[in-house]
């Protein structure tokens, strides 16, 4: 994996949906609160073969009161015993997550949506959930000819907004308003006999134990406890990401720098990308209308000064989520080109730039603190080796041909190394209070917890994610930082990792923390440690959410092999014998790992897809098949890389360099001009960090079928270097594509 691709190794896992049924992306003309539940009156049992339930919401986050609305729809008795009435004629019950309007929400649409999914889970193929307008999808539902009657639940509140509206008068259409709980400053309550025929009021049950998600935001912000507000699914959900905890009074502004440095990086990336993708007159409309834009303090706008400043302005929330952000980002960017085809056409790009799904979860790629939620450990018996590590990077400082500079920002933000370094002067954190560790967080936080370090944030960078995590550690009395890196494993990372720390120009020295045997790469799960494979399987390594993607829509079944650690799947199909495992890509020395395990496990074949900086004039998206790798002390051959039979057949979808030599770097930061103008006059053709490790190991064990290629991701010394990455996303995801299709078939013909 070249190290500018650490943002994401497997590109095309970033843009892969959440798994949901009718994931719609519609405009918000309106969302409304949802509150307390209270019943009365049912409507008479109906028996009609396609009567949907209907609930919406904004769901910022989802309260035991609004899933207790949806269950009773759904027919579930455990509310009260007259659900069932509602819930047994229907079919189906569908369920709209509002998108982001004039609310603002904490969380992203998509947070929003998975929380209500994991909460609704146990309900299956009966809840349709889309995200989207509430009221569009009410039209959508009753211009289906097969819909024969729609019941609606909806609050006392929001039932008032919406009653003017003309679908309200459709004759198919019935509501049943829950009336709310009465609290102080509650609006009153609804007369039933002021109510038209086809509307119902439920009212009379006790109320949920809950509240409306503007309640339950204020609570957990005011430091409350999130006992009995959730379902356990959705609490899961809010712990795992970090959702609604804004960061302390002394870390304020720090979040607010941050967003405003990832608001700065994003504009660049996409000023980088546009003109791969639009015209020269929309790219400068794109370009003029975000440099207007600021971003303000919550406090400094009421709403009508909102709604005015809209397209100007974006709206700092301290306990907003980076996903959110990173949908807020994405939203106002692109905002002149909204309504246009090329808005459809520039829009994925965008996203792919300030985020991702990870595992099934949202994760934005912007500078963002999140507090986390970490479970005291026991102690670990294995002993602990903690020794004093001078902050060095043994490379030169340069000359570079790329920004040096702002490729270690993107790593270690600028606006954090501004406030260690103020921190430093205020004494609440010393130049040599860094702990970076061989460890899980969890590990890393009860060494810390000592210490009574007892509050940890997550500070998520733009890049180099995958190989160690930063953590500011807190202390409240007295009042102290430290700074916490976690997971760093393997020597290359460590070299990358240590580099990072020494070019952010704050820490002069730092404790390394090593266990035995320290973070593993992965953990098998049962299936994992019992699977036997053969001559006749393959391992494709790298690129694993390209191959996943291509695999399930031909039938495969994905089997997971690991409980933590690096994704590793296997695939299996009904009709073909061969099992395909499927891992994703590493950084550097890890690869013997991936290698040396599945070779012990009977594997036999491999297909390996990375991706490498290049030294000569290839362009961005070309393929290198090569034949040898040189390092500063020797030379490996790799002719034993089979993929050169498939040169002539591939060159007619890529363009491809046959028999190339490629040189090996533990970093990019060892790529100074010296040793790129070197290389290139021995003919050095690119350069990347696994390839080393690929072609010893295919050297070493002669039975084994190897077949390596790389995609062209920058240019060492050319106009698109590493620290522009993002804005080829799309090049290198073609050739990916392209990659995948044509070896696929290849490799179940080898059967």
């Amino acid at each position: 994996m070249r190290l500018g691709r650490d943002a994401y190794s497997d590109f095309d896992i970033l843009t892969a949906d959440l798994p949901m049924v009718g994931f719609g992306k519609h405009s918000l003309n309106r969302v409304f609160p949802v509150a307390f539940l209270t019943v009365s009156v049912l409507f008479p049992a109906m028996v009609m073969a396609a009567t949907l339930g209907f609930y919406a919401g904004t769901f910022d986050p989802p309260t035991q009161a609004e899933m207790g609305m949806v269950r009773c729809a759904l027919g579930d008795t455990s509310f009260h015993k007259q659900c069932a009435q509602i819930g047994n004629p229907l079919s189906r019950v569908v369920v709209v997550v509002n998108q982001a309007g004039d609310e603002d929400p904490l969380a992203s649409t998509r947070e929003r949506v998975l929380m209500v999914k994991k909460a609704l889970q146990q309900y299956g193929d009966r809840v349709e959930l889309v995200a989207g307008d509430s009221e569009e999808k009410t039209r959508s539902l009753l211009g289906d000819a097969n819909v024969e009657q729609l019941i609606r639940v909806i609050d006392a509140d929001s039932y008032r907004a919406v009653q003017s509206s003309p679908v309200t008068q459709d004759p198919r259409l019935l509501w049943v308003i829950v009336s709310l709980k009465q609290q102080s400053g509650s609006s009153a309550a609804i007369d039933p006999k002021t109510l038209p025929p086809n509307v119902k009021l439920l009212s009379g049950i006790e109320a949920l134990k809950g509240d409306s998600s503007t309640a339950v935001q204020k609570a957990i912000q005011a430091g409350g406890t999130m006992e009995g507000l959730f379902d356990p699914a959705v609490k899961e959900i809010i712990e795992r990401l970090g959702l609604y905890q804004p960061v302390s009074e002394d870390l304020a502004a720090l979040q607010k720098a941050l967003v405003e440095e990832s608001w700065k990086d994003f504009l660049k990336d996409l000023k980088s990308a546009c003109p791969s993708i639009l015209n020269q007159k929309e790219c400068a409309d794109l370009a003029s209308a975000s440099d207007g834009v600021s971003i303000v303090t919550d406090e400094r706008l009421n709403r009508t000064d909102r709604k005015d400043s809209s397209a100007a302005v974006l709206i700092y929330k301290r306990a907003q989520s980076a996903d959110r952000w990173a949908e807020k980002f994405t939203n106002t960017a692109l905002k002149p080109l909204q309504g246009s085809a090329s808005y459809a056409q520039f829009k994925p790009v965008a996203e792919d730039m300030s985020s991702k799904v990870y595992q099934g979860y949202p994760d934005a790629k912007l500078f963002h603190l999140r507090k986390v939620f970490v479970q005291n450990q026991r102690s670990s018996k294995e002993p602990l080796k903690v020794s004093q590590k001078s902050a060095a990077c043994s490379p030169p400082r340069g000359p570079y041909h790329m920004n040096i500079a702002e490729y270690t920002s993107d790593r270690f933000p600028m606006a954090f190394a501004a406030f260690l370094k103020e921190q430093f002067r205020k004494r609440s954190i010393a130049p040599t209070e860094l702990y970076v560790h061989n460890q899980s967080v969890e590990e890393a936080y009860e060494f810390h917890r000592r210490d009574r370090f007892t509050t940890f944030y997550f500070l998520q960078t733009r890049r180099g994610q995958l190989h160690r995590n930063i953590y500011l550690a807190v202390r409240s009395k007295p009042h102290a930082y430290r700074v916490v890196f976690s997971n760093v494993r393997g020597r290359d990372q460590e070299v990358d990792v240590f580099c990072q720390i020494y070019h952010s120009g704050t820490f002069s020295s730092f404790h390394w923390v090593q266990s035995k045997p320290g973070l593993l790469l992965f953990v098998f799960n049962p299936s994992g440690t019992s699977l036997k494979l053969n001559d006749k399987d393959w391992l494709l390594f790298g690129f694993k959410g390209k191959w996943t993607r291509i695999l399930q829509e031909q039938g495969w079944q994905l089997q997971p092999l690991v409980k933590q650690g690096l994704d590793i799947g296997l695939f299996t199909h009904p009709t073909i014998k061969q099992r395909l495992v499927v891992a994703r890509n590493v950084y550097g020395d890890d690869t013997n790992i991936i290698l040396d395990t599945f070779y012990k496990k009977g594997i036999r074949q491999v297909i390996y897809l990375g991706t490498s900086g290049v030294v000569t004039n290839y362009q961005i998206g070309d393929v290198t098949i090569p034949n040898q790798v040189i390092d500063s002390n020797n030379s490996v051959p790799f002719r034993r890389n089979l993929a050169h039979a498939y040169s002539t057949e591939l060159a007619n979808r890529v363009t491809v360099h046959d028999e190339t030599k490629h040189g090996r770097v533990q970093t990019v930061y060892q790529e100074t001009e010296a040793l790129l103008l070197e290389w290139k006059s021995k003919s050095v053709a690119a350069m990347d960090v696994e390839g080393i490790y690929l072609a010893r190991f295919a050297t070493s064990h002669s039975d084994l079928k190897m077949k390596a290629l790389f995609v062209i991701s920058d240019q060492t010394l050319g106009d698109s270097t590493i620290d522009e990455d993002e804005a080829r996303l799309d090049v290198i995801d073609d050739s990916v594509y392209k990659l995948v299709s044509f070896l696929l078939p290849k490799v179940l013909a080898a059967e």
